[in-house]
């Protein structure tokens, strides 16, 4: 029986550049910021207001995105080898899945890997759908579902948890780790299932299918040949794509309510944030057949290369960093809104100083190593 071989050589290179992007845009997005009062600085209305319209949900869409390109891929070069994928495949969802409850449940429980393992799986059911069914599901799944429960949940009060809500600020203050553990596993939102998933699930099932139909377009490969798309993508993206961010910070800052005359919101939001991706996609790669701006823009290969690695490692530096409970830095609460932004800036370029050290000597990054070893060595058996 034919087997997959790990794959090194024939890499997409902007895909790896794309991935470290969505990586900095991740490690903004979560930075632990706030404090009873939190300390301010002159910059954090400012900055609150661009992370809403530029980073927040854009980033972990574009690493949803390219999760579903991987798929596309994978299956690309199983079906040319002749392999059994659905065999292999399933059994590397349930390694991710085992990596991403690790994670969750041991480091932060914000962890995204256990959606992506979840939603892998039902990637197989649509593996061969024709580009077209790919768009209208992808649609229903970005944007109606989203919408819908996003409306239920923030309007109908679908997310009524049964715990005190005061331990959200103890989770990040307590000077125990097995006091963080248990407030980790009582607010995880695999916990507490129905209430917080079914927004992720469905919103990263819907950013997975596009990075199949990206696939099936071959739209890493070949930009010159689709150079009206992503010029559509781009004009999309940075129009109306901005103005539904807009929208978002606005209802994330309560300047908007979800009443009855505003239920279209939800559904315009969750179509911008996509566009939104698609138009930052679009000009990386565009950006990318320049000499100029490729010399810039390839120092994000290292990271996006042991993604897997790095989207672990920055856990663990704000884990290490930020939360008291590890009794080492505890600068949770003591910075503002900008100089921990500036942290995480300058962890990002630590994280592509070791990421290209690592990769001098290595093909793959630790995790992206121990992972794939154990997928290929299951699928011999």
């Amino acid at each position: 029986m034919k087997t997959f071989k790990p794959i090194t050589k024939s890499r997409i290179e902007v895909v790896d550049a794309l991935r470290g992007f969505a990586l900095l845009g991740v490690l903004f997005a979560n930075i632990p910021y706030g404090g009873e009062p939190p300390i301010t600085g002159i910059f954090d209305e400012s900055l609150t207001f661009l992370m809403d319209l530029l980073i927040s949900k854009k980033f972990i869409t574009i690493f949803s995105i390219l999760f579903g390109f991987g798929f596309y891929i994978q299956m690309s070069r199983a079906e040319k080898s002749g392999v059994n994928f659905k065999s292999y495949f399933l059994k590397r969802m349930v390694l991710l899945f085992l990596i991403g409850t690790i994670h969750c449940f041991l480091i932060w429980d914000g962890d995204i890997i256990m959606s992506y393992a979840f939603g892998g799986v039902f990637l197989l059911l649509i593996r061969n759908w024709s580009i077209k069914k790919l768009v209208i599901l992808a649609i229903i799944f970005n944007v109606l579902l989203t919408g819908i429960v996003f409306i239920g949940n923030s309007a109908l009060e679908w997310q009524v948890y049964d715990y005190d809500y005061a331990l959200a600020s103890e989770w990040l203050t307590t000077n125990s780790y097995l006091e963080y553990l248990k407030i980790n596993f009582i607010t995880a939102p695999w916990v507490n299932f129905l209430n917080d998933m079914p927004i992720t699930l469905v919103y990263t099932f819907g950013n997975m299918l596009i990075g199949v139909i990206l696939g099936k377009l071959d739209f890493f490969r070949l930009p010159a040949r689709l150079k009206k798309l992503t010029n559509r993508f781009i004009i999309l993206g940075f129009s109306v794509g901005i103005i539904c961010s807009y929208f978002f910070h606005q209802v994330m800052t309560g300047e908007i309510e979800l009443d009855i005359p505003l239920l279209w919101v939800p559904f315009v939001i969750a179509a911008g944030m996509v566009l939104q991706a698609l138009g930052y996609i679009a000009l990386f790669v565009h950006l990318y057949q320049k000499g100029f701006f490729k010399k810039m823009l390839q120092w994000f290969k290292y990271v996006g290369k042991t993604a897997l690695s790095n989207y672990i490692f920055q856990s663990v530096f704000y884990l290490v960093v930020f939360f008291h409970c590890t009794n080492m830095f505890q600068l949770f609460g003591k910075l503002s809104y900008a100089e921990t932004l500036m942290i995480a800036l300058l962890f990002f370029i630590f994280q592509s100083v070791i990421s290209y050290l690592w990769l001098k000597r290595r093909d793959q990054g630790p995790l992206e190593y121990l992972w794939k070893k154990m997928s290929y060595k299951i699928n011999k058996k």
